[in-house]
């Protein structure tokens, strides 16, 4: 009924010559295939999705990793997931991409993922050491970012996005590495914009709260390990939703002005 999955399978010694192996992991492949199926008109936007037992048999997985997919493709605007009713598509991706890869530096999903790919190596360094030396006013200061940023749920001031940026200088000068502070503090222009752009994804605000204090309770804990990992999630989940809105399918049109676009800014 759907496009069956594939998991990866160790290559034997005599297969030649060897083909490149995936990199999307099980969930991407799920999430790339109700994209396909909503793109292609199969689920209409507020038309609930079947049940979980029957896309389990359709994709050929488990229930964890199709719930890891819809919740994906939910933080990612494409679905609502509404408790004891169900799973409705919620938008186009066409929409929500052209809100997300709007105009500014950061213009298209490598820009993205050299940020974040550069923003896991920093603050996952960072917070390791932060677990190790900040101090207790150091943290009593991250928790109450955090905290605040819980007062902001949208504001048209941007109150939410200066604190979810401070938040994140914070955390890493509290680690006591000059260099690191200042290599996080001189993109601070993007770590801005990158929120900003988040905030197009709903619930975004309201996981950016939680992975914030998440990451509080791990310093707190002072567990370097635990801390590493909670930063590596919370950047993680935000970089996943931009992938899976840039290998939306599109419809012709659509694929015809995305490559106009992506022409255009790659001459700029």
């Amino acid at each position: 009924m759907y496009g069956m999955v594939t998991r990866q399978k160790e290559p034997k010694q005599d297969m030649t010559p060897l083909k490149p192996v995936s990199r999307t992991t099980l969930v991407e492949q799920v999430a790339h295939q109700v994209l396909r199926m909503i793109s292609e008109g199969r689920w209409k936007v507020g038309e609930k999705l079947p049940s979980e037992s029957e896309l389990c048999r359709g994709f050929h997985v488990g229930r964890s990793t199709l719930r890891e997919a819809l919740k994906s493709l939910a933080f990612a605007g494409m679905l609502r997931m509404r408790a004891g009713e169900g799973t409705y598509v919620a938008e186009g991706p066409s929409g929500i991409l052209g809100r997300v890869f709007a105009p500014g530096l950061l213009k298209t999903e490598k820009d993205m993922n050299d940020l974040f790919e550069a923003r896991r190596v920093l603050e996952g360094g960072a917070a390791a050491l932060c677990a190790e030396r900040a101090t207790e006013e150091d943290l009593q200061n991250l928790e109450r970012l955090a905290k605040e940023l819980q007062l902001y749920p949208s504001d048209p001031a941007g109150r939410d996005q200066e604190l979810d940026v401070a938040f994140h200088l914070a955390m890493v000068a509290a680690c006591k590495n000059e260099i690191l502070a200042h290599l996080l503090g001189a993109i601070r222009h993007l770590l801005r914009e990158a929120v900003a752009k988040s905030r197009q994804l709903p619930g975004s605000h309201q996981l950016a709260c939680d992975q914030h204090l998440e990451i509080v309770q791990a310093l707190k804990e002072r567990n370097p390990r635990k801390a590493r990992r909670a930063i590596h999630r919370h950047l993680w989940s935000f970089q996943r939703a931009y992938e899976i809105l840039a290998h939306a399918p599109k419809s012709e049109p659509e694929a015809q002005d995305h490559e106009v676009r992506q022409a255009q800014e790659s001459r700029a």
